[in-house]
């Protein structure tokens, strides 16, 4: 395996009913070529100083659909997780603009490469657009590296 640049995938979704689903990567059959996520955010396009919202999204090799939007580590599909929550709150008059606070976590998976299909799937306590951005390292893949990451997205992990 053999790390060749780095690339970043970055856009905008719009949430409905405070949910979404996006394909980012589609298989374009060339499996010698892979991913390995390395950052990946997740932040509304209007952060407001009056709103409060949060935004939970996931990263996987399959469709989760917009029902079942879960961080689910124990779920093979699922490789990367964000989460956005901001806070905002006035004191009184005298607060002008309000005070306001922002937390971001991200969890990604290093052990899994993206040679297929990648999605985003999100809920958000808001319908606002949704901004994401995933830093990824592009790989080149031997036969065997390639067949063994198309195996580790239907399975937890071979050694």
């Amino acid at each position: 395996m053999k790390s060749t640049r780095v690339r970043t995938l970055r856009g905008t979704i719009t949430p409905t009913g405070g949910k979404a689903d996006q394909q980012l990567i589609l298989n374009d059959q060339l499996i010698n070529r892979g991913l390995r996520i390395k950052e990946f955010y997740v932040w509304p396009t209007l952060v407001g100083v009056s709103a409060s919202r949060t935004v939970n999204a996931i990263l996987s090799y399959a469709r989760l659909g917009n029902a079942n939007v879960v961080m689910d580590a124990g779920d093979n599909t699922q490789l990367g997780w964000a989460f956005y929550a901001q806070s905002a709150s006035a004191t009184g008059p005298e607060a002008v603009p309000p005070a306001f606070s922002g937390f971001f976590n991200q969890v990604i998976d290093p052990d899994h490469i993206i040679n297929r299909d990648l999605f985003i799937s999100l809920r958000s306590s808001s319908s606002a657009d949704i901004n994401y951005m995933i830093v990824c390292e592009l790989l080149e893949l031997d036969d065997n590296e390639a067949i063994v990451t198309i195996i580790k997205e239907n399975s937890q992990s071979i050694e």
